[in-house]
């Protein structure tokens, strides 16, 4: 059993090209059956491949005692083994509530985040999770069940970009079987037995109606069909890839501009694939097919149109274009905040820093969210929202004599065409109540840089 197991596994990553000689893998290890399982299979088998390991524990510091445990255990079995161990310990009830996103997700993007900064730090190319063929027919069904597309019921990736899932053919029982033969001891994460969350909901109440009733090698079934899926989509992605050079992601105000114009010589049966796949690229969020409907049907609304979509998101018709946008929180609507130097603001996703640099360091670009201005008559910072009655001295704005003019904030954003939904959302950085940066859009002219400039500041939006 245990080695037919173990060929299973050494066959899956020969046929999928997982592992190459000399590669470094970092393993994702929770202390959990699976990530035990790959902990001691790629140990035993390391000279095998030839390669290097080293492991990550994620604590979320949301299981107390328990997540304490864990990150013991996980360190013994390490040094048990003589392999490199990192721990690194994370908020995720803050980072969700913050977010305003699941517990599950939080601990998705601070796991796959870290993973990947340790790796790049200790020089790992590569990172193995542990993921099964459970997992896989659990994502399948959750996403069939929410109406992802194709994309989402393709499964879990064999393998992303650095990211490598070695034991995703492996069903939950026969890693299970396998440690148990073994003698090999793990942690039980008590959260698994909870229906609160989605995913538990189906693997403790569902799968088990239809491994009985329907499909008893349900998790195979859905795999060998997820391959045909991943297949598929991958045809789609070549037919649609040519028009995403169509689409305007403007990283300032976070939001995505569709033009339906150009996207004529597109397969109509593709748009919902091509409208999912350009929010996926942008806002790294998935979206429903209810979604995706709603966004086609503004296709052809009246301008001024607007629908809530899910994740925060919502999408307007603008003359001829469909803005997609993250909505603004109370807090986002009613921002101001002091900023100093070298200390970076974060809001909705984007960064603000502000930086002293040299004349050396200026190097001016066509990216409207970098600009160098004069810190000579500047004080302390505030980023804020704008509001009726800003003006400014924009830069390029002269009058007859040379003069600089001075403009309304909102004239200016309806010079430069900005969609009235997306103008609640513009900041402005001022200092000493002056206006120095329409951000992502334009200097004041009373900030630009001379000959005679002495202190410079780098402003970034990211």
């Amino acid at each position: 059993m245990i080695k037919n197991i173990e060929q299973k596994v050494i066959r899956f990553i020969d046929e999928k090209n997982l592992i190459n000689e000399n590669d470094r893998v970092l393993i994702a290890l929770s202390g959990g059956p699976d990530s035990v399982f790959l902990l001691y299979f790629l140990n035993k088998f390391k000279k095998r491949f030839k390669i290097e390991l080293g492991a990550l524990h994620l604590n979320h510091r949301l299981r107390g005692k328990e997540a304490a445990e864990d990150e013991k255990f996980c360190a013994g079995i390490c040094k048990e083994l003589n392999i490199e161990y990192f721990s690194v310990k994370k908020n995720v009830r803050s980072f969700a509530q913050k977010r305003k996103i699941s517990f599950e997700e939080a601990g998705r993007e601070l796991r796959y985040s870290v993973l990947k900064s340790t790796a790049l730090k200790n020089k790992y190319n590569k990172i193995a999770t542990a993921h099964n063929s459970n997992d896989n027919a659990e994502s399948v069904l959750l996403n069939l069940i929410k109406g992802t597309g194709i994309k989402g019921i393709s499964g879990i990736a064999v393998k992303r970009d650095n990211i490598i899932r070695p034991v995703i053919k492996l069903k939950k029982d026969e890693i299970l079987n396998y440690l148990e033969q073994r003698k090999l001891s793990f942690r039980i994460d008590r959260t698994n037995l909870s229906n609160d969350y989605e995913r538990n909901f189906l693997r403790n109440e569902i799968f088990p109606l239809i491994k009985t009733r329907l499909n008893p090698s349900l998790e195979d079934t859905v795999f060998n069909s997820s391959e045909v899926f991943k297949k598929i989509s991958l045809k789609i992605d070549k037919e649609i890839e040519p028009f995403f050079n169509t689409v305007k992601f403007d990283s300032g105000q976070n939001n995505l501009t569709l033009f339906p114009g150009k996207l004529k010589g597109l397969d109509k049966g593709l748009l919902g694939d091509f409208i999912r796949a350009s929010v996926k690229r942008n806002f790294l969020t998935q979206i429903s097919f209810n979604d995706v409907n709603k966004i086609i049907l503004l296709f052809n609304s009246e301008t001024g149109k607007k629908v809530n979509l899910s994740e925060n998101l919502a999408a307007a018709k603008e003359r001829d274009q469909i803005i997609i946008f993250k909505e603004l929180s109370k807090e986002e609507f009613y921002f101001n905040k002091n900023i100093s130097i070298n200390k970076p603001v974060r809001l909705n996703g984007r960064t603000l820093y502000i930086q002293p640099v040299s004349k050396n360091d200026v190097k001016l670009s066509g990216d409207r969210n970098i600009e160098f201005i004069s810190g000579d008559i500047c004080g302390k910072f505030n980023l804020r929202a704008w509001e009726e009655g800003d003006s400014f001295f924009p830069i390029g704005f002269n009058l007859p004599g040379g003069r600089c003019g001075s403009k309304k904030i909102s004239d200016f954003l309806n010079e430069q065409k900005i969609p009235s939904i997306l103008k609640k959302k513009q900041l402005v950085l001022t200092t000493r109540k002056n206006i120095v940066w329409v951000v992502g859009l334009r200097l004041d002219n009373r900030f630009k840089l001379t000959d005679n400039t002495k202190k410079i500041y780098r402003l970034c939006l990211k």
